[in-house]
């Protein structure tokens, strides 16, 4: 295969000892150029690389980079290297994992995968070893599952598609994205409005090359045609990558700074309460159980310690909820904390132990539109923000303040910031991304309900970032004509604030002393409290333009005359009325009556006349200013009787809350009781099944569970073997033992030992060519309930050959040796005697 463009790195598990001969392999079956990597070595096009024995490989830009081992962790080599391929090339990197065993490779394509790549896996029924490929697979890490030459040819044409072309420009996917939206948002719940387009944009792209799709238009058909693919493209969107400890810097603050400050507070009656959002397959949740166990312990401490793990995606809770997770994680977790907190399943596997799994509760919940978790001393946010718009970015963060307890704390990832939202936090850490809440206090939050299923949420087209508006020439030569030649003025509501200034109207309004207030009429200057109020009251009641002239004092303390202008208008969107106040300075005789304007210009020819206006003025204004209070006064004693009469339901209610709460105290009590007693009992669960796990694992008897479905439901150790059965084979039908009892149809069998009530015991011989005791009891509670039945299988081959060779040696005895004229014994393998002739004795 050659392609201009790719270069090619070979990573191998060697021993530490071995030599390689792969480069000269490769070297006689490749066109291409073929070499071992040494450190620094710059990468090329059409070349191939082999990574040497023993040493740890890195990306530098095009800079290999060869490590040893050193405090790093070779077991787990390609993981190291594909992720490091994946944070230096992004979508231009592809992982593909071949042939060997065990599971390395399986979180290094999740990490491509993260970061926009391809991955690639050869199909196990291929290789001669599966154990790497068939775990690449099973964890959805893999774009594609191929045999090695298909492979070849699909990276061939996955480099060729425009996913992969720089400066690619998506305008034609605004067109059809809102479909996309609405399917994503009826089937998962997912608002893609949320999200920064560009992430979406290229997460899109990526599907559309997995499918050799390059018109987005189709790859919409195909979301609307095929329910698996828009489920895979909703995982793409989420990007559930993480790891145990990830990033180690953030994790050592956290033990050697944060958590210490957190337990100095504490009383051992208190609880810790830590929130991991976006907690994805649970990693991150429990590696800060281990920190916690882990300081808590060193102090001799017993602190309760609660976290919540939540996250969107429904399969990744489940993953967390199980805490088992593949042999992978030695590459992020010490030998230390894996033989304390951890415990090897008999397939490789880690499981987290019962301590640890018990301090963390796993949800399904949408981060911006579900209630919080409150009282929260700490919430670990990392990697979340950063696909987020900047407006649900500033809710999101809004929540995690209300959620946090006063100098509670909050840890981002190192390409987040709390950013407008610096009044709600205070930096402690700028490095590792660390804040503590501080003490403000915000309005409610508007969150959904919770209960809202996503199949219910209308059908709405999500809305992404708008273009920005083109201002042209006219619209700016518009805006400077009124900003010069307009008059100045203001919009009220109805509650006459000002929600909107135009113009330089100081003039005419001026902020009095005292607290800031909006109110046109404390605004307005005195001469104009009549007059002005008088106006927008008509205004209001006719809904009619009204034009009157108005004096205002000048600098010279003269008055100067000016038309008041207010009319009716009504906003936009909301269909709110409110009222336009314009002033323009003079008289304009074309909205004015004549006798009006030579009024006013007889009065300001003599100052006599002026004061007599002003005098006029103010007697208005204070007879308006008596209404007005007059008015309050009516108001005050309206409100004063409702008020008594609220006060008197409101003692009501009090009493009848004072009755509430003490039922409530009451029902708190009992359900504390109860919730004790289920603690009780979940200990003696805990025991009992304990004791039944070991049970089961010392008796050297074959025994398989079945309940009344005919379902498995446990088997012993010495099933599994004998039976080939394995931990898979649980909740399966008890049909799997046919195969080794050679179609017996033990099916059959069960149902009938538990219709009759019956033990059946059978003797059969098995596919294995030996004869085993079969017997099927009834499974008896302890209330004498049948809950399925017993089945238990017993080797008596050796006795049944036996028994067949003596049966076979009388016979024979009978019929040939009867003619022997001497004492005649026949001993059977283990000298017991099977047949005696007459003249023995």
């Amino acid at each position: 295969m050659t392609y201009d463009g790719a270069g090619f790195i070979v990573v191998q598990h060697l021993a530490p000892n071995q030599t390689s001969m792969l480069t000269e392999l490769l070297g006689r079956a490749s066109k291409l150029a073929v070499e071992t990597i040494e450190d620094g070595v710059l990468m090329q096009r059409n070349h191939v690389y082999v990574c040497p024995p023993n040493a740890v490989l890195s990306l530098e830009g095009d800079t290999i980079r060869l490590l040893a081992p050193g405090g790093l962790r070779p077991e787990m080599p390609i993981d190291a290297f594909f992720r490091s391929l994946a944070d230096n090339r992004g979508i231009k990197a592809m992982g593909v994992v071949m042939s060997g065993t065990g599971t390395d490779g399986t979180f290094g394509l999740a990490a491509i995968k993260a970061a926009g790549g391809i991955t690639f896996v050869q199909e196990p029924t291929t290789a001669k070893f599966d154990g790497m490929p068939r775990s690449a697979r099973n964890s959805g890490a893999a774009d594609f599952c191929l045999a090695p030459e298909a492979i070849a040819d699909e990276i061939l044409r996955v480099s060729s598609h425009p996913y992969l072309q720089p400066a690619i420009e998506p305008a034609h996917m605004q067109d059809h994205m809102g479909s996309l939206g609405v399917l994503l948002k009826g089937k998962f719940g997912i608002d893609l409005a949320h999200y920064k387009p560009n992430t979406i944009e290229r997460r899109i792209q990526r599907r559309m090359a997995v499918h050799r799709i390059e018109r987005f238009e189709q790859y919409v058909r195909l979301c609307q045609t095929n329910a698996n693919e828009l489920a895979d493209l909703q995982k793409d969107l989420l990007i559930n990558v993480t790891s145990f400890f990830r990033d180690k810097d953030p994790f050592d603050v956290l033990k050697n700074d944060i958590l210490p400050r957190l337990i100095e507070g504490k009383q051992e009656t208190d609880v810790i309460r830590i929130w991991v959002p976006g907690c994805s397959s649970g990693e991150e949740a429990y590696s800060i159980a281990m920190c916690l166990v882990e300081l808590l312990d060193e102090k001799g401490l017993a602190i309760r310690v609660q976290i919540f793990g939540t996250d969107l995606d429904a399969d990744a809770v489940q993953q967390a909820r199980r805490g088992v997770y593949p042999h992978n994680i030695v590459a992020d977790v010490s030998n230390e904390r894996l033989r304390r907190f951890f415990v090897k399943t008999e397939d490789g596997n880690y499981q987290i132990i019962r301590r640890i799994r018990d301090m963390v509760l796993f949800s399904i919940q949408n981060i911006s539109r579900d209630p919080p978790f409150s009282k929260l001393d700490l919430i670990s946010c990392r990697n979340l923000l950063m696909y987020l718009q900047s407006g649900i970015q500033k809710k999101v963060l809004r929540i995690l303040h209300y959620a946090l307890n006063p100098a509670g704390f909050l840890m981002l990832g190192h390409s987040e910031s709390v950013g407008d939202a610096a009044e709600l936090f205070g930096l402690i850490d700028r490095n590792n991304k660390i804040y503590s809440a501080k003490h403000v206090s915000l309005p409610a939050i508007e969150l959904g309900p919770r209960a809202r299923s996503p199949a219910a949420a209308p059908q709405e087209r999500p809305t992404f970032a708008a273009a920005r508006p083109t201002l042209s020439l006219a619209h700016l030569a518009d805006r400077k004509i009124l900003e010069q030649y307009a008059p100045p003025g203001v919009v009220i509501n109805d509650a006459m604030d000002i929600v909107y200034f135009r113009g330089q109207s100081d003039r005419y309004l001026q902020q009095p002393s005292g607290v800031a207030t909006h109110n046109i009429l404390r605004l307005a200057r005195p001469e104009l409290h009549a007059t002005l109020k008088s106006t927008i009251e008509r205004v209001s009641a006719t809904n009619e333009l009204v034009t009157v002239v108005a004096q205002v004092k000048t600098d010279g303390l003269g008055l100067s005359p000016f038309t008041l202008i207010v009319q009716p208008i009504v906003e936009p969107e909301t269909k709110a009325r409110c009222v336009l106040v314009l002033f323009k300075d003079g008289v304009d005789e074309r909205l004015m009556p004549t006798a009006a304007v030579a009024a006013i210009s007889d009065g300001t020819s003599d100052s006599a006349g002026a004061l007599s206006q002003e005098l006029a003025l103010t007697k208005e204004y204070l007879q308006s200013t008596i209404e007005d209070v007059e008015r309050a006064n009516e108001d005050l004693q309206s409100a004063n009787e409702e008020l008594q009469s609220s006060n008197e339901e409101l003692q009501s209610s009090n009493e009848e809350l004072e009755t509430s709460q003490e039922e409530l105290q009451s029902t708190n009590e009992e359900l504390v009781t109860l919730n004790d007693e289920l603690q009780s009992r979940m200990i003696d669960l805990s025991t009992s099944n304990d004791d039944l796990h070991n049970l089961l694992l010392g008796v050297d008897r074959a025994i398989v569970i079945v309940g009344l479905d005919l379902r498995i439901r446990r088997f012993t150790h010495a099933a599994e073997k004998l039976l080939n059965l394995l931990p898979s084979d649980l909740g399966r039908s008890a049909s799997q033992l046919n195969s080794f009892l050679g179609g017996f149809g033990v099916e059959a069998v069960i149902a009938d030992a538990i219709k009759n009530l019956a033990t059946v015991e059978r003797d059969l011989q098995a596919t294995d060519g030996r004869w085993y005791s079969l017997r099927i009891m009834p499974y008896r509670t302890l209330d004498l309930m049948i809950r399925g039945a017993v089945i238990s299988v017993i080797d008596i081959d050796l006795s049944k050959r036996r028994t067949d060779l003596s049966a076979a040696v009388v016979e024979y005895a009978a019929e040939g040796l009867a003619a022997i004229q001497h004492p005649l014994m026949i001993l059977d393998g283990n000298r017991a005697v099977i047949w005696v002739n007459d003249l023995y004795f």
